[in-house]
């Protein structure tokens, strides 16, 4: 790995430029012309900063065209002079981050140089010398639409393409999250170890004021833009020669909150909240024209309760005295401990200092205490805190050496500290786990201008991003179960600390060279991260369970009169809790080093890294005035997933295939970088081309043509995946339990560690468990890729830019992991078999009233079951088996022959060592096709509008939302009919967001100078979005087929056709609240769409169970949830104090109608909620209120 980095940072002084330089960054061209059209070679362009002084310089080329690269967003002066013309200056133009402004032919006047013509920028925003489908949203956008959050993420869901429909996470045209680049300043700021969320999480939590613009780069990028098939590029802030700053605040509460749609029905109150949001920023100059800053603190604070109810013990229970009514009614006390001769313990004892005594029972909804009878249990629910505290600090510096050295970094932290209210486990007001995150990141760049000709841009930085879980609470020397109460030490496995710190390190260079009509970009990037993950199981220490088990002599019937078997129960369980008696333990132990055996107390803890290493080179072609051609490529190379410490098992292959290693009994030994060995192999043969064009159809800017297509290579959750793959091969960590103990607390039973041996062969863990896994990733994985094109036409109309495209992508070779060990029912015979048993079990039901499936030779139809008799016990009393027989699971039954050893002579799996035989491939393939308008305005009265609409259509042979790519075949046999809408498919959508000035006040129309300040400064600005529903799956779930664990997206099979079932899918509003599902197809005993097993369908019924051997017909979410829809709403007023001084207010909401959009998700036909909606898409109506002081 040394040699490696050493390697790259060579690469990097020998070559000049990568790909993320370009990314917060912006780019201008254009071109000089005389009177008649020709170019004017040689002429000086400089550009200005809007507060004075040169940002960049350069010269035309022999063709008369300019480009500067790397420029600050922002807006400029650009002037341009040439010998014999006069100088010409064009005003405002704007530079967006990650984007080209494309500035229209110079004419030059003739005339002496002194001489000055100045121009307003006629740019439109359309696009002419470019082909990437992008949009940047505004400062304007930014500071003004209604964000309660003040998280610029939201933003991000208002352009075309990005969608979100309630099932999975926000999505750039149809592509999985983890697909999707996010940058400041340049570095990647993502969580670069779950990545399912990329778009809707950053650990840096960014707020409004951190941010200057966003661009959000939906397709077909340049080839010196990577990380992935979309970019968003967020830039900080600059400072200027002028001093300006802010302060702010904003309070949001339940007061002015509106109840959700449920509450309401069911009369449950809105629960307290109060959440203040406060901070200022200041930037200026240090030195007029040189350098420059720009800070900002923000303060997020968040005071909120949640209750909890819990199970304290009754005076007598604390006292050994058990409660019950006897079979007469009357009600008795036993003191179970004197029956038994037992002492109190005294660990228990202590423990129960720490309960609250009985005085706090509040309630009875948990325990075995009524309001008639206080027995032995009951519930006492209190309040505690669930607070969120939020500190966000960013400094930013810039340096203007001169227009051939500029200098800029920033540097931000912040920290996020949250109660877990859902992982406590004790009685305290302050909740003993609780996230507490330190986030830092780093950005510098050096851009350099040698020659006009020549840019050159050098950038590092870093994004240090924990995420973990940490606990005040020590577990001691060993934890408990099983107690009767609450007990406050018995912590969950997500209570004792874990998470993980990742690290993301970032080393570019860009350069830009022009040449007549050319304009060449090269350069090179590396991406190092590096990941340490630990977690904790709640047996880390010995886990004693409290019970009563079969080495101990607890109480008999006999010894408490008229007593029922579930109050026997519940006295050995207040016996054991109270005496401390130990039924069983556990403890699991891991490895610290390959050589270090299982060490007790040891954390879980993996070391990954994962790099990336890009060069590229790009062609911007000027091939006319009207024509521009871009070409390029892109070399990208990831190199395999790796463990630093080499502490994860896989199988040898030993001169096999992959598939027949994981299909016998191989062995597991250490794989990694560090043993030579490593999890799959390089894939360096990852050229990505890039061509588009941009065609100015009357040379005007106004009209443009554009189209291309690209290839980019994606992280498919890489770490992730890998990680939980090779992490099934079990021998690094291991569980020593044990059951049937003697004795208590006060001298628990010492845990024998369970034994240490590495290799380690597949029998050896099935010898342990019968339901072992195994996996490895295939040694030829490759890195998946995107190709993606694009046509559209933009058109400047009257201020507005109208933009119709088709968007098209085909992701390709995506990262698959799944189970070649399918359980085997058809070869064998099984299923045959299975289908005469419950044939007899039918005629026998019929015959005699016993659902019984053995060959009955008085029942005429009764069939001998020649390979049930082939098992060492087919168990046909058993209810759990007379069950599947019933529901006709045969997959199911099979496996549960196999795991509890009762196969006997029949083999259910090709690898009968264990179950899941699981592979990392690249199996997944994917289509996206959109039509995509968007319509961008901007007037001088004020007003600003963008809206755009989307069709699309999203098909995958995978769902591809889990974050190891773990998704096994429901039949490994059929993988066609894996084949679908994706969970992210959105067929429509319509998005709006604006903002307006209203026309009161000074300088507007409507005026009245009496009350001019009253009226002046208002504006209200909104975001409106409408989609269609969701796709989901109507389900079966029975393992029919394949066994229970592969089988949940095992549709069900329909009555009727595709077009009455639709019909049957309305929003309904019934007495206990809507429904999205006719009731005449919905059972009236039970409320399933299906009717009992055995039982003739019901009068309506359009859904049965597919039969044994059988998959369900139904196409996997063939089917779409309800329309919705929102509105999002601002209104403000600004009001000046002085010529540089104004004060703002303004009011906030969320969907300010408070309109209830409902979500349907996977419907189950065994459900007897089947059909009922219980939650909303969009959320409640929240204000919020502010106010902001600006100089």
């Amino acid at each position: 790995m040394k040699n490696r980095i050493w390697l790259s940072l060579l690469c990097l002084g020998l070559l000049v430029a990568p790909l993320a330089a370009q990314q917060n960054t912006g780019r201008i061209t254009g071109s000089a012309v005389d009177a008649s059209g020709a170019a004017v070679p040689g002429a000086q362009v400089q550009l200005w900063r809007a507060d004075g002084g040169v940002a960049a310089s350069t010269v035309t080329t022999t063709e008369g065209f300019f480009t500067f690269i790397g420029i600050q967003p922002g807006t400029y002066d650009l002037t341009i002079e040439a010998k014999g013309f006069a100088k010409k200056s064009i005003r405002q133009v704007k530079v967006d981050p990650g984007r080209e402004t494309s500035i229209p032919a110079a004419a030059l006047e003739v005339g002496s140089q002194t001489e000055i013509v100045e121009v307003a920028a006629t740019i439109q925003g359309v696009q002419t010398t470019t082909s990437e489908v992008s949009t940047t949203i505004t400062t304007e956008q930014i500071r003004r639409l209604p964000l309660l959050n003040r998280s610029p993420l939201a933003l991000i869901g208002t352009q075309a393409g990005v969608t979100y429909n309630g099932r999975t996470n926000t999505i750039i045209n149809g592509q999985r999250p983890s697909f999707s680049n996010v940058t400041v300043d340049g570095v990647n700021v993502q969580d670069n170890y779950i990545r399912t969320n990329a778009l809707d999480f950053l650990p840096n939590l960014l707020l409004l004021d951190q941010v200057a613009e966003v661009t959000v780069l939906t397709a077909n990028s340049s080839a010196a833009v990577g990380g992935g098939s979309s970019q968003i590029i967020f830039t900080t802030p600059s400072g200027g020669n002028s001093y300006h700053g802010s302060v702010y605040w904003s309070n949001r509460n339940k007061a002015v909150a509106a109840n959700t749609w449920f509450n309401n029905r069911d009369g449950i109150v809105r629960p307290p909240y109060n959440q203040n949001q406060g901070g200022g920023s200041l930037g200026g100059r240090v030195i007029r024209d040189k350098l420059f800053f720009y800070t900002n603190y923000e303060a997020f604070r968040l005071h909120q309760q949640s209750s909890r109810n819990t199970t304290i013990l009754t005076a007598d229970a604390r006292n050994g005295i058990y409660t019950y009514r006897d079979s007469g009614g009357q009600v008795r006390k036993v003191n179970v401990l004197q029956t038994m001769g037992v002492q109190a313990n005294s660990a228990i004892s202590a423990l129960l200092q720490r309960v609250p005594g009985p005085e706090k029972i509040n309630n009875y909804r948990v325990g075995d205490s009524s309001e008639s009878l206080l027995r032995n249990t009951a519930g006492y629910t209190y309040v505690l805190r669930n607070n969120r505290i939020r500190d966000n600090v960013t400094a930013k510096g810039d340096y203007i050496r001169s227009t051939k050295h500029t200098f800029s970094g920033t540097f931000t932290w912040n920290r996020d500290f949250l109660d877990r209210t859902d992982l406590t486990f004790n009685f305290d007001a302050v909740p003993p786990v609780f996230n507490d995150n330190k986030t830092k990141f780093v950005s510098a760049t050096w851009r350099w201008n040698p020659r006009p000709s020549i840019t050159n841009e050098l950038r590092g930085g870093l994004n240090l991003a924990p995420g973990l879980f940490l606990t005040s609470y020590d577990p001691g020397k060993f934890n408990i179960t099983g107690l009767v109460f609450t007990s406050p030490v018995n912590f969950t496995t997500t209570a004792l600390p874990q998470g993980r710190y990742t690290n993301t390190y970032s080393l570019q260079d860009n350069a830009s060279y022009m040449r007549g009509r050319h304009s060449f970009q090269f350069g090179y990037q590396m991406q190092i991260v590096r990941v340490k993950a630990f977690n904790n199981p709640a047996d880390i220490v010995p886990l004693y369970t409290i019970g009563i088990g079969t080495g101990n002599q607890g109480l008999v019937a006999s010894q408490l009169p008229g007593i029922s078997s579930t109050d026997l129960s519940g006295a050995n369980a207040l016996l054991a809790s109270l005496g401390g008696i130990v039924s069983a333990y556990s403890q699991t132990f891991n490895v610290t080093s390959r050589t270090s055996g299982f060490v007790a107390g040891a954390n879980n803890t993996r070391n990954f890294t994962q790099d990336n290493f890009a060069l590229y080179f790009q062609d911007n072609w000027r091939v006319s005035k009207k024509l521009t051609v871009n070409l390029g490529v892109r070399w990208d190379y990831y190199p395999p997933v790796d463990e630093r410490d080499a502490l994860y098992l896989q199988p040898v292959l030993e001169g096999r295939t992959p598939i027949q290693a994981l299909l016998s009994n191989s062995t597991l030994d250490f794989a990694g970088g560090a043993v030579g060995k490593p999890y799959y192999n390089p894939d360096k043969k990852n050229f990505a081309p890039v061509a588009g064009f941009a065609y100015d159809v009357f040379g005007n800017g106004k009209t443009a043509i554009r189209g291309a297509y690209s290839l980019s290579y994606v992280n498919d959750e890489s770490i992730r995946a890998i990680a939980n793959n090779v992490n099934t091969n079990d021998g690094l960590q291991a569980t020593a339990t044990r059951s049937g103990l003697t004795g208590t607390l006060a001298n628990p039973p010492a845990v024998v560690p369970p034994p240490y041996k590495v290799p380690r062969t597949f029998a050896d863990n099935y010898a342990n468990n019968t339901q072992s896994a195994y996996g490895m990733p295939d040694p030829g994985l490759r890195t998946p890729y995107i190709q993606q094109w694009s046509l559209g036409i933009q058109q400047a109309v009257k201020g507005a830019v109208v933009e119709i495209r088709y968007v098209g992508n085909h992701s390709t070779k995506l990262w698959r992991a799944f189970d070649y060990n399918q359980v085997i029912i058809k070869e064998n015979g099984f299923l045959d078999d299975f289908k005469r048993a419950y044939n007899n079990a039918m005629l026998s039901q019929r015959a005699t009233g016993r659902f019984d499936p053995s060959y009955n030779p008085a029942i005429p139809g009764s069939q001998q079951l020649p390979v049930f008799g082939r098992l060492s016990n087919a168990l046909f009393t058993n209810s759990t088996v007379l069950t599947y027989i019933q529901q006709q699971q045969a997959g199911e039954l099979a496996n549960t022959y196999q795991i509890n050893r009762f196969n006997g002579a029949v083999n259910f799996y090709r690898n009968p060592y264990g179950l899941g035989c699981n592979m990392v491939t690249n199996y997944t393939n994917a289509s996206y096709n959109a039509l995509q308008i968007d319509v961008r305005k901007q007037t001088k009265a004020g007003l600003y509008m963008q809206g755009n609409y989307a069709w699309s259509k999203n098909l995958s042979d995978q769902e591809g939302i889990q974050q190891t790519r773990f998704e096994p075949f429901l039949d490994i046999e059929n993988a066609k009919i894996e084949r679908a809408p994706t969970s992210f498919d959105l067929r429509h959508q319509i998005k709006i967001n604006g903002t307006y000035d209203l026309p009161f006040g000074k300088g507007r129309k409507l005026n009245y100078k009496p009350l001019e300040r009253v009226f002046s400064g208002w504006y209200v600005s909104g975001i409106y979005t409408w989609q269609t529903g969701s796709p989901f799956s109507v389900l079966s779930g029975r393992g029919t087929l394949n066994r229970s664990a592969r089988s949940g997206n095992n549709t069900a099979t329909p009555l009727v056709n595709a077009d009455e079932l639709k019909k049957l899918f309305q929003v309904r509003m019934t007495g206990v609240g809507p429904y999205f599902f006719g009731e005449s197809a919905i059972n009236p005993l039970d409320g399933r769409a299906v009717a009992a097993d055995g039982a003739a369908p019901f009068a309506g019924q359009v859904f049965v169970h597919p039969g044994a051997g059988e998959l369900g017909a139904l196409q996997r979410r063939m089917f779409n949830g309800p329309r919705a829809w929102t509105l999002d709403f601002s209104a403000g007023k600004r009001t000046r104090i002085t010529e540089r001084q104004s004060i703002e207010i303004r009011m906030d909401s969320t969907n300010i109608f408070n309109h209830p959009t409902w979500y349907v998700g996977d419907q189950t036909i065994t459900s007897t909620q089947f059909g009922r909606i219980t939650s909303t898409m969009f959320g409640r109506r929240l204000i919020q209120f502010g106010a902001t002081y600006r100089f």
